[in-house]
């Protein structure tokens, strides 16, 4: 026990500004971490998944239709130019004839099957379409959804940039009224006691242990001016004033 070389709400304060420090850096990591985040993420990964298993399908059967519709546009012109040939009068062998015929048959046949296979596939891309279409709105729901969220969270974490930035400058500030002595004595309990150097005796009990102190030890705990140490959890202490709940509330 001992009078303070300064401000014993210097010190009060330092220790709010630096509770209130760890608190928002805590709140900084849990936006990383952000469950309707995570969770809408996944949410994604799994639709973009079937969408791109549907896409995939509807594709295929795409694929497949454009080159039967681009084999069948062949044929017609091959059909065309044979039957050109056939009605011009320049063909008089009829072995040749015949095999124009046949050609023109066969091609006709072979025609008539791809349309068939295209309509066909035509009909499994209209069953798969809405399917499609459904998937498709989702995954655009959910990136809308996500987009929205991770514009929340820069928001959130915007401001606790700026209000950690302010929390450090104003301990700096704090900083400088602080003697050396007293600051090494501030930090070295810091150290030894978990992170929390200092506590506010109110009703003879310690803010941060929660013990009661002792009535031998609590007559000696007289001036508010002055920096004690817990007799309990051996932390630098001072005794409870209204200004230490305004400077409390202001960095909560």
């Amino acid at each position: 026990m001992g009078d303070s070389k300064t401000d014993v709400m210097d010190l009060v304060e330092l220790q709010f500004l630096e509770n209130a420090l760890s608190a928002r850096i805590s709140e900084m990591d849990k936006l990383e971490g952000h469950a309707g985040l995570q969770g809408v993420r996944k949410e994604l990964e799994e639709s973009k998944g079937r969408y791109d298993e549907k896409e995939g399908s509807y594709h295929q059967l795409e694929t497949k239709r454009k080159k039967l519709e681009d084999v069948l546009e062949i044929n017609e012109e091959k059909i065309k130019s044979n039957e050109h040939k056939l009605f011009s009068g320049t063909i008089t062998d009829s072995k040749e004839l015949y095999n124009y015929q046949n050609e023109i048959e066969m091609l006709k046949k072979g025609n008539s099957r791809m349309e068939d296979e295209i309509l066909e596939l035509m009909e499994e891309q209209e069953v798969l379409e809405p399917a499609r279409e459904n998937l498709k709105k989702e995954l655009n729901e959910l990136e809308a959804r996500l987009k929205r969220i991770e514009a929340e969270i820069e928001e959130k974490r915007e401001v606790l940039r700026h209000n950690i930035e302010g929390l450090k400058k104003r301990k700096e500030d704090v900083l400088a009224r602080i003697p050396g002595d007293d600051l090494k004595r501030f930090n070295e309990t810091k150290m030894r006691k978990g992170g929390i150097a200092l506590s506010v005796i109110k009703d003879n009990f310690c803010g941060v242990c929660n013990m009661e102190i002792p009535a031998i030890e609590a007559e000696k705990f007289v001036d508010c001016d002055t920096l004690y140490n817990c007799p309990v959890c051996g932390r630098l202490c001072v005794l409870y004033r209204p200004q230490i709940d305004e400077i409390k509330r202001e960095l909560e």
